[in-house]
């Protein structure tokens, strides 16, 4: 104990004593001179006022006691303090003190916790096997080495689990039994926000061949999976990342990709129909034969992505980056490319009946055999588009862009709608029957 708490202890049991010998030689004095009262009388009434005393500074002792207590607690020795935590919780005295902690290697202790959860992986009860998943994901943080083990575990999990259902079985089912299941949905969870870090070089996850109906991947990601024959119908892939991922077949009818990342992934004869692709990346994307009727690909970039002879009818491409776009052979009848950009794009034997082109810039694209039949090019830039032999029939070129177009013949733009303000290379005449 410090000079200065002895000092202190001191001086209040020097106060202490005079309190309590002063009240007690008042007392004495007082009742001694009082006239008429015997002897026995006066004891007594010092007796009493005595005990009042003594109950008062036995409170207040309690009190001096109960302070001094507290102080030398938190005064205590901290070798003293350290040794009595070390007896009660096992700690390692640099814990206690703080100083020079190591936090325990947790990767020692999983192939235990591992072995235990994949034994409840297979547990019969869901609530088991939903608790597995999350230990498997507790285990991958804390041992990156087991990383991309439990994930391939994960994913052969969904692969047994939920396989995409045969052609005989029967389509008709209840909405209860074709609900995706909490097991699957949590694994799913689990793999779409793994630490990617920690993922192998050339190593791909495995989904090919799944029915991931109503799943929720917000924000998953999925960059390079394989996800060949897949059932992703009204699935929520918003902002997810699919980059490089192997899509081929697979049915999306009805996602949501909303800013989602698709470039450089693999679509070819995918179902897109009614998807909604808002704003998504699908540049150098791969899909020819793929089916994107009445897809919405507003404000989405699909730079030099390849649609060969796929599907647009009726898509919805406004202010689409389509800038070096494959369309050749596409359908885009009745598709809605206003204000889009199709610069350098391939619309070879292309059919964009009654297609909206209003605004879009179209310079240097390659529109050879393409159908325009109806077509709306109000106010388009055909400058240096190739025009070889397309069919322009009823197409509106009022305040189009034609200078510079390659073979186009006064046959062609005869054949279609235009005024003054259309713009025609120099070796052309304005038709008589334009206004």
């Amino acid at each position: 104990m410090s000079l200065i708490k002895t000092n202190e202890i001191t001086s209040l049991l020097l106060i202490i004593a005079v309190i309590f010998i002063f009240p007690l030689t008042l007392t004495y004095s007082l009742f001694s001179d009082i006239q008429g009262v015997s002897n026995q009388q006066k004891i007594e009434y010092i007796t009493q006022l005595l005990t009042i005393i003594a109950i008062i500074f036995g409170g207040l002792a309690v009190s001096i006691n109960a302070y001094f207590t507290s102080r030398l607690s938190l005064g205590m020795d901290q070798s003293g303090l350290t040794k009595h935590l070390n007896e009660v919780l096992g700690w390692d005295k640099n814990i206690a003190i703080g100083v020079n902690y190591k936090q325990p290697n947790l990767e020692e202790f999983a192939p235990e916790r591992f072995s235990k959860a994949i034994e409840q992986l297979g547990n019969e009860k869901i609530e088991t096997r939903f608790a597995a998943i999350y230990a498997l994901e507790r285990i991958a943080k804390d041992s990156p080495k087991d990383h991309w083990t439990i994930m391939e575990i994960l994913a052969a999990f969904i692969r047994e689990n939920a396989p995409v259902r045969q052609e005989d079985e029967d389509e008709v089912e209840s909405q209860e039994s074709s609900k995706l299941p909490t097991d699957i949905q949590t694994a799913l969870t689990v793999i779409g926000r793994r630490d990617s870090q920690n993922d192998p070089i050339n190593q791909k996850l495995d989904l090919r061949n799944t029915d991931l109906t109503g799943a929720d991947l917000m924000d998953a990601n999925l960059s390079k999976a394989i996800l060949i024959g897949a059932n992703l119908q009204w699935v929520n892939f918003i902002r997810a990342d699919l980059s490089e991922a192997d899509l081929s077949e697979v049915d999306l009818c009805g996602s949501i990709l909303y800013e989602a990342n698709l470039q450089k992934a693999i679509l070819p004869e995918a179902n897109l129909q009614g998807v909604i692709l808002r704003k998504a990346n699908l540049s150098k994307a791969i899909l020819y034969d793929a089916n994107l009727e009445g897809a919405t690909l507003y404000d989405a970039n699909l730079e030099g992505a390849i649609l060969y002879n796929a599907n647009l009818e009726g898509a919805i491409l406004c202010d689409a980056n389509l800038c070096g776009v494959n369309f050749e052979g596409s359908n885009l009848q009745e598709a809605n490319l206003i204000g889009s950009n199709l610069q350098k794009a391939k619309l070879i034997g292309a059919n964009l009946e009654n297609v909206l082109l209003s605004t879009a810039n179209l310079q240097e694209a390659n529109l050879q055999e393409a159908n325009l039949y109806e077509a709306k090019l109000q106010e388009a830039n055909l400058t240096g588009t190739n025009l070889l032999e397309a069919f322009l029939q009823k197409a509106n070129l009022s305040g189009a862009n034609l200078s510079k177009s390659e073979h186009l013949e006064l046959e062609q733009i005869e054949l279609a709608i235009g005024d003054r303000t259309t713009i025609l290379p120099e070796n052309l005449q304005v038709p008589k029957h334009w206004r």
